[in-house]
C-alpha cells in the first residue's frame, strides 16, 4: 500500500521493489569491500544492514501467505527490535559475499511472491471485503469490542468522510490546519454509534464505499507537492483514518468471517432468502422491465446466475489459495448476458437462477465439515452470492408496488393476459383438459375461489396459515363447489370476484400494502396466481 495514493496495481509493485532495490545493491557494490566491516554512526556495520535487509525480505513470503489464507499477518517476530539485534547478531563472522548472496535469495523470493499475486491480492483480506464477507445478519450482531460490526462500519465511514472534507478545504486554502481535527474522539464515536442505531446496515455500507470513494476523489486531486506539504500532513492523515485506521479494527472483524462450510451455506442461505422473496413478490411479468439499474431484471438475474455457475469450476483453485488459469472479461461477460437476456423467458431466466444456487449449494455442502476454508474462496462465494445478492437484490425491491395505485396497475396488467387468454377458449373451450389433468373450467373456479378468499381476508384483516395440504384441499373444495356450474356462470363469478378483489386492492393504504401479509394476500391470491397457470393457457413470459 502507497502513502500517497490508495492502491497500487501488482506490476507496479513489482516495478517499485525491483528499482529500490537495483539503485541501492549499486550504491552498496560500488563501496570498497573493506568499508563493510566499519561500524557506522548507527551503531551498525554495513554487513549487519546487508543481513537486516536480508532477514526483512526473509518474512515477506510466509505473511503474505498467512493474510491470504487466514486473513492476518503473524508477523513472525516478537519486537521489531528484539528482531533486528538478532539478525545483527547473526551477520556477525559472515562474509559481505555471503550476505550480499543472502540478500539476493531473499528478493527473489519476494519477487516471486509478488508475481504469485492475484491480481485482486491487495483487496483479499480487506477490512470492507471482510465486512462484506459477515453477511447482513451478521452487521447486527456486537464486536468483542461491545459495539456492532454495522457501528463498525458507520464509524470507518464517519472517519474517511470527515478526512475526505479536510482534504478538500486543504486542497482549495493550501492550509491543512483550516479544517479542524476532532476534539473529543471518544464523543464523536459516541455519535456515530448513536445515529447508526436502527438504521438498516446495506445503507450504512453504501455509506461506507460512498466516503471511500470520495476521499480516493480527494486524494487523485492532490499534487505531489500538496501530499507531502506540511510535514507530509496528508500522508498521515489518510493512513491514520483509512488502512492504519482499518487494521484497528480488522481483527475484532476478521473474527467473525466464516470459517467452516457450515458457517458459509449459512451466509448464502441468509443472503438468498431476501432476493428470493423479493422475486417471489415481484412475479415474472416485470422481468423484462427496465430496472434502476438500467438494464432489464431479466439481465440483471441472468448476470447474477452466470458468476454463481462459475463457483464450482473455481472453487478447487480458491480452497488452495490460487486462482484458476482461465481469466474473465468481467465486461464483456456482463454483456453478453443482457444480450442472452433478450431472448429467454422470464421462467427460463429465474429457473436457471434457482438451478445456480441449487449448484452453490451443493459444492459447499460436499466440502469436508471440519476443515477451515481459504479466505480466497470465501471471498469467493460471498463475493458471487450473498454480497452479490445485496447488491441487485435493491433492483428487485424497487420494482415492488408501494401504492395501491401501483398493485392496481399489476392487478390490471395481470388479469388481461389471463383473462385474455380465458375469452381465446370461449364458453364451449371450458369443458376442455388443460395441460394440468382438470378442465378450464376448473380453472376459473380455482382463480375465482382465491379472489373470493382475498376479499374476505383483506376485509378481516386476518392471516390464514395455509399449508400445502389445506391449500389442496381448499383447491379441491372449490372445483367440486363448481362442478354443475355452466360456462356463462362460471365466467360471470370470475369476472365479478376480479371487480369485488380489485376494489379491495384500491382501498389499501400505503401502510397496508407495506405489510407483507396483506401485500402477500392481494398479490400472491391474484396477479401472481394467474401467472402460475398461464402455462396452461398457452403464454409464456
Amino acid at each position: 500500500m502507497s502513502t500517497t495514493i490508495p492502491g497500487i496495481s501488482k506490476d507496479t509493485l513489482r516495478r517499485q521493489i525491483g528499482q529500490g532495490y537495483r539503485r541501492l545493491r549499486s550504491a552498496l557494490e560500488a563501496l570498497p569491500p573493506d568499508r563493510f566491516g566499519e561500524t557506522l554512526s548507527t551503531g551498525w556495520s554495513l554487513n549487519e544492514n546487508l543481513a537486516h535487509l536480508a532477514a526483512w525480505e526473509e518474512t515477506v513470503p510466509p505473511r503474505v501467505a498467512a493474510v491470504l489464507e487466514r486473513g492476518e499477518d503473524p508477523k513472525l517476530y516478537d519486537e521489531v527490535d528484539v528482531f533486528n539485534a538478532r539478525v545483527a547478531a547473526e551477520a556477525k563472522g559472515r562474509t559481505t559475499d555471503e550476505l550480499f548472496a543472502r540478500w539476493r535469495a531473499a528478493h527473489d523470493r519476494l519477487l516471486d511472491t509478488v508475481e504469485a499475486l492475484p491480481d485482486d491480492a491487495p483487496g483479499l483480506a480487506a477490512f470492507r471485503l471482510a465486512l462484506g464477507a459477515l453477511g447482513l445478519p451478521t452487521l447486527e450482531e456486537k464486536t468483542a469490542t461491545g459495539w456492532t460490526y454495522k457501528d463498525v462500519a458507520a464509524h470507518a465511514a464517519a472517519w474517511e468522510a470527515r478526512t475526505a472534507d479536510r482534504l478538500g478545504v486543504f486542497r482549495q486554502s493550501g492550509e491543512a490546519k483550516r479544517h479542524a481535527g476532532v476534539d473529543d474522539t471518544d464523543e464523536f464515536n459516541a455519535a456515530v454509534v448513536a445515529r447508526t442505531r436502527g438504521r438498516d446496515g446495506r445503507e450504512v455500507m453504501r455509506e461506507l464505499d460512498a466516503a471511500h470513494e470520495r476521499i480516493v476523489a480527494e486524494i487523485k486531486m492532490l499534487s505531489t507537492e500538496q501530499i507531502h506539504a506540511d510535514e507530509d500532513w496528508v500522508v498521515a492523515v489518510v493512513a491514520g483514518n483509512t488502512y492504519g485506521h482499518y487494521a484497528e479494527h480488522f481483527d475484532e472483524v476478521f473474527a467473525a468471517v466464516p470459517s467452516r462450510p457450515a458457517q458459509l451455506l449459512e451466509r448464502v442461505r441468509e443472503g438468498w432468502r431476501p432476493l428470493r422473496r423479493a422475486l417471489g413478490r415481484l412475479g415474472l411479468a416485470p422481468l423484462s422491465n427496465t430496472s434502476s439499474a438500467g438494464w432489464t431484471l431479466k439481465a440483471m438475474l441472468g448476470h447474477l446466475a452466470f458468476w454463481m455457475e462459475e463457483i464450482p469450476a473455481e472453487l478447487p483453485n480458491r480452497l488452495l489459495g490460487t486462482r484458476g488459469a482461465r481469466v474473465l472479461d468481467v465486461d464483456e461477460r456482463n454483456a453478453r448476458e443482457v444480450d442472452l437476456a433478450r431472448d429467454r423467458s422470464a421462467h427460463d431466466v429465474v429457473a436457471r437462477l434457482d438451478r445456480a444456487y441449487k449448484g452453490v449449494l451443493d459444492v459447499l455442502g460436499a466440502l469436508p465439515p471440519d476443515r477451515d476454508v481459504h479466505f480466497m474462496a470465501v471471498r469467493l462465494v460471498a463475493g458471487e452470492t450473498y454480497v452479490h445478492f445485496v447488491e441487485h437484490g435493491a433492483e428487485l425491491e424497487a420494482a415492488l408496488p408501494r401504492t395501491a395505485a401501483a398493485m392496481v396497475a399489476r392487478f390490471d396488467e395481470g388479469w388481461r393476459a389471463f383473462r385474455g387468454a380465458i375469452r381465446e377458449r370461449g364458453r364451449a373451450g371450458l369443458g376442455e383438459t388443460t395441460p394440468a389433468g382438470w378442465t378450464y373450467r376448473d380453472l376459473c373456479a380455482h382463480a375465482a375461489n382465491w379472489m373470493q378468499l382475498a376479499v374476505r381476508d383483506l376485509a378481516a384483516g386476518t392471516v390464514v396459515k395455509w399449508d400445502a395440504s389445506s391449500i389442496q384441499a381448499e383447491n379441491d373444495r372449490a372445483v367440486e363447489a363448481h362442478r354443475l356450474v355452466g360456462a356463462e356462470a362460471m365466467l360471470d363469478e370470475l369476472d365479478t370476484s376480479a371487480r369485488r378483489v380489485r376494489e379491495a386492492i384500491g382501498s389499501l393504504t400505503e401502510r397496508q400494502v407495506a405489510d407483507a401479509n396483506i401485500f402477500g394476500i392481494a398479490a400472491f391470491y391474484t396477479y401472481l396466481h394467474w401467472e402460475e397457470h398461464l402455462g396452461e393457457l398457452g403464454i409464456v413470459l
